[in-house]
């Protein structure tokens, strides 16, 4: 053969098939600009010299891993659909003489135009790119923007080996699949899949199980730890399930739909049902898919916009007064750390506008019934009572409850105490009156909450003496493993930001020199770095939200191709019976509309389930404003249908015009 003839041969391939190289080699492209883009910036000093900005590169880091393993399976799973649509072509090439190495060759060839033309172009809109999001990071943490270029030569070399690897590894898999595959077997590849599918009752009711398990996990797991730690789990049997159902179920429905003669014997149905079982088939994996890719584009795009929307409020609950100081006392009647900070607050001319000072004990316990009883051992699950006086509650509610020796108020925000007395460390005690959230932000006004996980019961004894009896029975069990008596003193001030930031400075250092078990926090000091965190998150999330929407698009694209090719054989073969162009063209359309719009469905009921045990999980992380997550929800389903329907009126163009030219 002439020198040259596969090189040539190689790009004429590309030219006649760029209907499906042409999107792949720009997925290829994108991908590499976003890993090259996002590993540049977790690498970029001037974003670390920003305040927060070492926090935001952490989470650039972890989405560098994940746009890194995202691109090795998803270019490898566009590329199988280009095989795919190619296995006759090189049938046809190994039938007309051409051995299978020499096929090796050509798709060397191919392979190299690709990696050269996604590579090169894919470093260059990095590097231009580049400093955009460099400048959205900087708007983020409003901080200085900077007019340095950076150049990262490192991240040029890690994008240029991975991609590599990555198209090497495409090379072997494709010629793989090449190598082992007969001449008369690629020939007939198009149609390899005409067969009736079997009925997979097995894997449909696996399938079925798995969805329903995790839709349970996520429905009727309450608290917040546990669905952290069943959050992972739900998630892979939603996954499975997904595949199986889609796989298997959508078949034995149809099967079932089949062996109903009512219904199937008629035209519209006949049709519909036949098409149906076949297009299953043939796209299952693909549908299923696009439904976890489409869910989880939803579920990260809500969360991080919830998170970046709801900040402020976040913020506020977690730091609820301009300065909050946290310390273990040793009697509840020790003020000496108060007037201290109140006399620095004078003599720095900062007015105070608010104050609430909290006295609380925690103390993990084991309950049975009424009966609490000290836990000494580690539990996974500990119950904490926290006690504090009705001063305490009065001050902070601004309401008068009065109590005896004996009563206690109990707050049922946690969960519901079914009882109207509680006995604990040899003493029993008579419920008066149980109450729900008494604070104005919970228990998050002196930062309670902000220590405590799992189940809590907060009981309000009558003052300080009936308080200082339970700590003390309590410590002479536990003795040093007893937690001490809390104070959290809280206070909101006339001063501006700058003035409080500098201020947070001079409180520490007392803090310090006095020798105080005390930590104080600021909510001007830490509004930066919380801001860093919430708006890493959301760059994150809306970056990998992109790819996930990309992933869609593209997988939408193949699919109508391949089915495109396969119902111009269907229109012929059904005009042919003696159905009408309409009767065709009504039952095709009927089959890829329910096809088309059951990911997008199923994706709906996936976020739906998975709500309350998202908006659990947000919740331990400080955003607890369930109507803002909810709303968010909402608006990114419905955006994204949108963008979804815009897909696939642009895709069923390309569809239309191979069903009826070719």
């Amino acid at each position: 053969m002439t020198k040259g003839f596969y090189a040539q041969l190689s790009f004429n391939n590309l030219k006649k098939n760029r209907k499906i190289y042409i999107p792949y080699i720009l997925t290829c492209i994108i991908t590499i600009t976003m890993f090259y883009m996002i590993h540049s910036l977790s690498v970029n000093q001037s974003i670390a010299a920003m305040h927060g900005g070492k926090t935001i590169q952490s989470t650039l880091n972890f989405g560098t891993v994940i746009v890194g393993i995202f691109a090795v399976i998803f270019l490898f799973y566009t590329n199988s659909f280009v095989i795919k649509r190619r296995k006759k072509e090189f049938g046809l090439y190994n039938v007309l003489g051409m051995e299978k190495r020499h096929l090796g060759i050509v798709l060397i060839f191919e392979t190299l135009y690709i990696a050269l033309t996604s590579i090169i172009p894919g470093l260059s809109f990095g590097v231009i790119l580049d400093k955009l999001m460099y400048l959205i990071i900087a708007r983020i943490l409003h901080a200085d923007y900077g007019a340095t270029f950076f150049l990262s030569w490192q991240s040029m070399l890690i994008t240029l080996v991975l991609f590599a690897v990555i198209f090497v590894c495409i090379y072997l898999f494709s010629f793989i699949r090449v190598q082992v595959s007969q001449p008369i077997e690629l020939l007939k590849s198009e149609n390899a899949g005409e067969k009736e599918p079997k009925t997979r009752h097995i894997m449909a009711g696996i399938g079925a199980v798995c969805l329903a398990t995790g839709y349970a996990c996520a429905v009727f797991t309450k608290d917040a730890v546990s669905a952290l730690a069943l959050f992972f789990i739900a998630v892979i049997l939603v996954i499975l399930g997904t595949y199986f159902l889609f796989i298997a179920g959508s078949i034995a429905l149809l099967k079932l739909l089949k062996k109903n003669k009512k219904y199937y014997y008629k035209t519209n149905h006949f049709t519909s049902v036949s098409g149906m079982t076949y297009r299953m088939k043939q796209n299952s994996v693909g549908l299923a898919s696009i439904c976890i890719l489409f869910t989880m584009l939803l579920v990260t795009i809500s969360t991080t916009t919830s998170f970046m929307l709801g900040r402020n409020d976040m913020i506020a609950q977690k730091y609820p007064y301009d300065f909050t100081v946290q310390a273990s006392v040793a009697q509840t009647a020790d003020n000496s750390l108060i007037e201290d900070i109140r006399t620095l607050f004078d003599k720095n001319n900062l007015d105070i506008k608010e104050e609430a000072v909290c006295r609380y004990l925690t103390i993990s316990a084991n309950q049975n019934g009424n009966e609490f009883s000290l836990r000494k051992e580690h539990a996974d699950k500990p119950l904490i009572l926290i006690v504090l006086t009705a001063d305490t509650y009065n001050s902070i509610t601004g309401q008068n409850k009065t109590l005896g020796g004996n009563e206690i108020i109990i707050n049922e925000d946690n969960f519901e105490y079914g009882y109207n007395t509680v006995e604990f460390l040899d003493t029993e005690y008579t419920v008066k009156e149980k109450v729900a959230s008494f604070v104005k932000g919970g228990f998050e006004l002196n930062g309670i909450p902000n220590v405590i996980s799992g189940l809590w019961l907060c009981v309000i004894v009558s003052d300080d003496t009936v308080l200082n009896t339970i700590y003390d029975r309590y410590r002479s069990e536990l003795k040093e493993e007893a937690n001490s008596i809390q104070l959290s003193y809280g206070a909101d001030v006339k001063a501006d930001k700058q003035t409080q930031i500098t201020f947070f400075d001079t409180l520490n250092e007392m803090l310090r020199e006095k020798n105080y078990n005390a930590r104080a926090l600021s909510r001007s000091a830490q509004a930066d770095e919380y801001m860093s965190i919430y708006g890493g998150l959301f760059f994150i999330g809306v970056y990998l939200g992109l790819l996930f929407l990309m992933a869609t698009i593209l997988i939408i694209y193949y699919k109508q191709i391949s089915e495109g090719y396969e119902d111009k054989k269907r229109f012929e073969i059904m005009q042919k019976v003696g159905m009408s162009y309409a009767e065709v063209k009504r039952s095709i359309n009927s089959q890829i509309l329910i096809v088309f719009f059951l990911p997008l469905i199923m994706a709906g009921i996936h976020v739906a389930f998975a709500f309350p045990m998202i908006n659990s999980i947000m919740g331990l992380l400080a955003l607890v404003n369930t109507k803002l997550f909810a709303l968010c929800t909402l608006g990114c389903f419905a955006l994204f249908s949108v963008v979804y329907v815009v897909v696939y009126l642009l895709t069923a163009k390309v569809y239309y015009r191979i069903v009826k030219n070719g």
